[in-house]
């Protein structure tokens, strides 16, 4: 973990957006009052997409909702992080897929495109896809037209 990404947790810690319980094996995010396995290489690199929006991007903590439900036809998914332009959290803005940081590139475009369908089921303006290591940040098009 780099310095930046450990203040990143510091800090969300002091502003109490996140808490760790004593072994660092579980994190609760306040606000949303959700609790996950911070053991998983995922939920690392979640964790530090939140507090990058919230502290680095300025985004407000009430319109983020973290592992949200979109509906994709018959099923329902869960989106790692959506951003809401409005306060009632009813206009999706970033759709954020997060994925652990040892990936191959295979792995890495199937993120995108998972970001990409939800984000368009979703009529987010924008996508964001993250490792840790590797990023992507587009807004999605039409079907017709090339991605990436």
């Amino acid at each position: 973990m780099s310095n930046f990404e450990q203040d990143l947790l510091n800090e969300g810690i002091t502003k109490k957006l996140i808490a760790f319980d004593e072994n660092k094996e579980f994190i609760t995010y306040y606000y949303q009052d959700k609790r996950r396995k911070y053991t998983n290489p995922e939920e690392q690199v979640q964790t530090i997409a939140f507090l990058k929006l919230v502290l680095q991007y300025g985004y407000p903590v009430e319109r983020i909702k973290l592992f949200d439900s979109v509906k994709m036809g018959g099923s329902t998914k869960e989106a790692d992080i959506i951003v809401f332009s409005d306060e009632k959290c009813e206009a999706p803005y970033i759709v954020v897929e997060c994925k652990k940081q040892d990936l191959s590139d295979c792995e890495f475009g199937g993120a995108v495109e998972q970001a990409f369908s939800y984000a368009t089921t979703e009529l987010a303006s924008y996508v964001w896809i993250t490792s840790g290591f590797k990023e992507k940040a587009k807004k999605p098009c039409s079907k017709k037209q090339k991605r990436f």
